[in-house]
């Protein structure tokens, strides 16, 4: 049960989903920081923030992992065309299923081996970038909606260069970011209305972190360097740009 839970924590709150979650809050609390995106526009723009950062790399993953399941399915109709089907099929496969999964870039959707991370965050990046020239095309470099998304750019830049070395924790990079963020400007702009949403994603950092933790994905020293690089560099940037 406690398992279960714990993979729940990791999925909703999966690094993919929170730059959404960042500019919910944003655009609920501290509308006038979305400038000059106006109000009318912001529920628009949540939904091509969500799809851009959100659904469309799910699906780049998705299709890292394609020619898996194709080797897969052509190994299986190998066996079908021997006259051999069903189960059994399946379990004189498992030692060539097994020599796949190795040689695929993307073993699991979990990644949970460093050197399987390096590709797809690498590429998950770039494609940051490109959303970044983007919408600057629309909205300008200036706004703190722009600072926030370089600065998610830039952080999942650092995440994977470091993931060439060391197995940092994504999830917590991710979550202590928005904590980061939100700190800054509570304390720069004394915005009352975003302490209850703070103290929210607080909470919710110790859940994540645990959860990773809990999991056995991560060490502590993982998770805690984690932790650290979230909150600093976008607590630095947005006391620098505030």
């Amino acid at each position: 049960m406690v398992e279960r839970i714990a993979r729940f924590i990791s999925l909703l709150f999966h690094p993919l989903w929170i730059p959404t979650l960042l500019f919910a809050i944003v655009f609920r609390y501290t509308p006038s920081l979305a400038t000059p995106i106006n109000q009318e526009s912001m529920p628009r723009m949540l939904l091509v923030i969500f799809a851009l950062t959100g659904i469309i790399p799910v699906i780049t993953l998705a299709l890292m992992r394609l020619p898996y399941f194709i080797m897969i399915v052509r190994l299986w109709a190998r066996q079908l065309s021997n006259g051999i089907g069903g189960t059994r099929a399946l379990l004189e496969l498992r030692p060539q299923i097994a020599m796949v999964r190795r040689q695929s870039v993307i073993q699991s959707f979990s990644m949970s081996t460093r050197s399987e991370r390096v590709a797809p965050f690498f590429v998950i990046t770039a494609f940051y970038i490109a959303v970044c020239v983007m919408l600057s095309r629309r909205i300008g470099w200036d706004s703190f909606f722009m600072v926030a998304m370089v600065t998610i750019t830039g952080i999942s830049l650092l995440v994977s260069l470091i993931t060439l070395y060391y197995k940092i924790s994504v999830h917590s990079v991710a979550i202590s970011s928005v904590v980061g963020f939100l700190m800054a400007v509570l304390m720069l702009r004394a915005e009352p209305e975003l302490l209850y949403p703070l103290c929210g994603c607080i909470t919710v950092a110790g859940a994540v972190m645990s959860s990773r933790l809990y999991l056995n994905a991560h060490t502590p020293s993982q998770v805690g360097w984690g932790c650290w690089l979230g909150f600093a560099v976008s607590f630095m940037v947005a006391w620098l740009y505030l």
